[in-house]
């Protein structure tokens, strides 16, 4: 939250705080027996929450370099913690105040009062391992993912939240356990594909929301305003009456659900698998979104590739049918250094000028002492590589069992 410092977690089970500034390592905290899967800060970055394969969710006092304690009560790997601050609440120290909201392999949802470190309620619906949640900006809806077809969405409210916390702080952590209901299920959302959820991500203006699939698609959603979804219900109710017949009345005022709310917009469908989704947190200025025109979404992908994506977004007053949006397009990407995959073989020339990294499918000739990517050679599924004498040829020995001699200066293959 201070846009200066961010953690990464490793599969050792550390948590490493990095300075943006000077790209050093200013704290590393160690609390997890097995890798470490999902971290949030709090709206303050004083509180850190990180979640890890032993199933403990431990939270950390980042200005003071400690944890503060564990919450224990899954049974599976946490695949995602989200900060939900009650009505009006604010952190007043690290760790006295706020809840949290967790998921797990274990296909629990749990959310915890951090004042008396205690798990107040559980969202036992999910029939499959919850892959990702997402809390929205103003903390009033919470939805999650699993590898079924539709997205789960539950409404938190901000009065029992806090009615909760009063009565935690009164009485202790028996009654804050006692039936409070403050996530209350809102109904499903039907998604485009048919893989699991692998991230979810809410637009900071809140407006939208991001879905990342298994299979090279990023589905956009969007939260219709309240106007919108007055008239969806009238018309929803006109159709019961006609139903019902000319004198009949129909039964009752239909509630809004999930569905009513958020919508399917825009489907971003890329050219290799995705590992990682945002969106840009500078766009909570509506402004710099008209000036763009659309969102932006930045995604990692599973060959080493980053790609910015603009989805287009109508202007406001104006409905998405009468804007007539184009499909999202690329706007950036950052894709030429690196290999699509591991490399498995690494060669030193003999002045130690030119180093050769061999992957599956490429091989790569670098100026050691820049860092450049001079040459770019297609070869097998590279498993060893080595110079010849005089630097001007490299040889690759391939799983397929073949030897392929490459020309540096040529770039070209010689031999197989």
């Amino acid at each position: 939250p201070n846009g200066k410092d961010f953690a990464v977690g490793y599969a050792d089970g550390a948590i490493r705080l990095f300075d943006r500034a000077n790209n050093a390592v200013n704290v590393v905290l160690n609390g997890h027996r097995g890798s470490v899967s999902a971290l949030a800060f709090d709206a303050t970055g004083t509180v850190l929450a990180s979640g890890a394969r032993d199933t403990d969710v431990v939270v950390w006092d980042v200005v003071g370099e400690v944890g503060l304690y564990r919450l224990r009560g899954h049974k599976d790997e946490i695949t995602g913690i989200a900060f939900v601050a009650a009505g009006g609440e604010g952190a007043l120290t690290a760790g006295a105040a706020g809840h949290i909201v967790t998921s797990s392999k274990d296909t629990l949802v749990k959310l915890w009062d951090l004042r008396v470190q205690h798990c107040v309620q559980t969202l036992t619906a999910h029939r499959s391992e919850v892959w990702a949640l997402a809390v929205s900006g103003d903390g009033r809806l919470l939805v999650t993912g699993t590898s079924d077809a539709d997205l789960h969405v539950w409404v938190i409210s901000a009065e029992k939240l806090a009615e909760m916390a009063v009565d935690a702080a009164d009485h202790g952590a028996d009654s804050a356990a006692g039936g409070w209901e403050a996530i209350s299920a809102y109904g499903a959302v039907r998604r485009a594909g048919a893989s699991r959820v692998v991230e979810l991500q809410f637009h900071p203006s809140g407006q939208y929301l991001a879905c990342l699939g298994a299979d090279r698609t990023v589905e956009v959603f969007r939260a219709r305003t309240q106007a919108e979804v007055k008239k969806k219900m009238a018309r929803r109710q006109k159709r019961q009456r006609d139903k019902a017949g000319d004198g009949a009345a129909a039964d009752g005022e239909a509630a809004i659900t999930a569905a009513d709310e958020l919508t399917s917009f825009k489907v971003v469908r890329t050219d290799a698998k995705c590992v990682s989704v945002d969106f840009d947190p500078a766009e909570r200025d509506a402004a710099l979104v008209g000036r763009r025109g659309g969102v932006r979404l930045l995604v990692a992908q599973s060959n080493n590739a980053l790609h910015v994506w603009t989805v287009a977004v109508p202007p406001a007053g104006v409905t998405t049918k009468q804007a007539n949006l184009p499909e999202p397009s690329l706007a950036c990407s950052v894709e030429r250094l690196g290999h699509r995959s591991e490399p498995r073989a690494l060669a030193l020339s003999g002045d130690n000028e030119l180093l050769a990294s061999a992957a599956n499918r490429s091989l790569r000739i670098w100026n050691a002492g820049t860092g450049a990517c001079i040459r770019t050679l297609e070869c097998g599924t590279a498993l060893c590589a080595a110079f010849l004498p005089g630097d001007q040829f490299v040889v690759v020995g391939t799983k397929e069992g073949t030897l392929e001699l490459f020309d540096i200066p040529g770039a070209a293959l010689v031999e197989t």
